[in-house]
């Protein structure tokens, strides 16, 4: 039974009293059964309100889905044959470094490291790498344990 169905009942239960019309508890009960029925018909356009945005909600998911494998789908692309050592999706990726003035995470691949640096790409930092060639060694046998 939805909430119109039963302030009809609580409705035909006052009526069914047969009280003095004339009486005031009478006039109260009246009053407050069709203050009921009209918050009723409310929360019934409400609900009919809401499942109409709820659609439109979905409708509009569904739309920003499809937008969002376009992008997304050509960026990753564009990332895969990317080696600029800024994308960090590369396959070739093999370090990470977190810039220290914006904490972005920016993957490298060994070429890059071995210019020397880079400039972040979110904030312009200059980033320079001074390492030994057996550092980058044990990072490798390192990551091949993990």
């Amino acid at each position: 039974m939805n909430i119109t169905q039963r302030a009809a009942y609580v409705k035909g239960l006052v009526e069914g009293l047969e009280l003095d019309p004339q009486d005031k508890q009478t006039k109260v009960f009246k009053a407050l059964v069709e203050l009921v029925n009209e918050m009723a018909e409310e929360i019934s356009q409400l609900e009919q309100c809401y499942d109409d945005v709820c659609d439109q909600v979905d409708a509009l998911d569904e739309d920003l889905s499809g937008v969002e494998d376009l992008l997304y789908d050509d960026y990753e692309d564009d990332d895969e044959s990317c080696s600029c050592g800024y994308c960090g999706t590369s396959d070739d990726t093999a370090y990470e470094v977190t810039c220290p003035t914006c904490g972005t995470t920016i993957g490298l691949n060994e070429d890059s490291l071995n210019d020397g640096g880079i400039s972040c790409p979110n904030c312009g930092e200059n980033l320079e790498f001074d390492y030994d060639e057996d550092e980058l060694d044990d990072n490798d046998e390192s990551s091949d344990e993990k």
